[in-house]
């Protein structure tokens, strides 16, 4: 049972996955490519699941890796949506 996912982690993740690439995922998070493979692989591991095939045209879900990205990427980016309103509004 996996008891704490680490948010930047799922961050990683999501940006990962709607980018399909790694490289593009390091540019939008300001990381080296190689930070974001290994926080990928932390994510598959604790997971017990691949969560993507690694091509040489970019990352491809896996079928895990799709559903996780569907359940999980929702909800990422309206809490990312939330803090970024609350952001604005603690500057006014």
């Amino acid at each position: 049972m996996i008891r704490n996912l680490d948010t930047a982690l799922i961050r990683t993740f999501v940006t990962a996955a709607d980018r399909a690439s790694m490289t593009a995922a390091a540019n939008a998070l300001n990381l080296t490519q190689g930070a974001v493979s290994q926080q990928i692989k932390r994510t598959e591991k604790q997971l017990g699941q691949a969560l993507f095939e690694r091509t040489p045209g970019g990352l491809v879900p896996t079928e895990f890796g799709a559903v996780f990205t569907a359940r999980l990427g929702a909800g990422f980016r309206e809490l990312a949506q939330a803090v970024a309103m609350a952001d604005e509004a603690s500057q006014c």
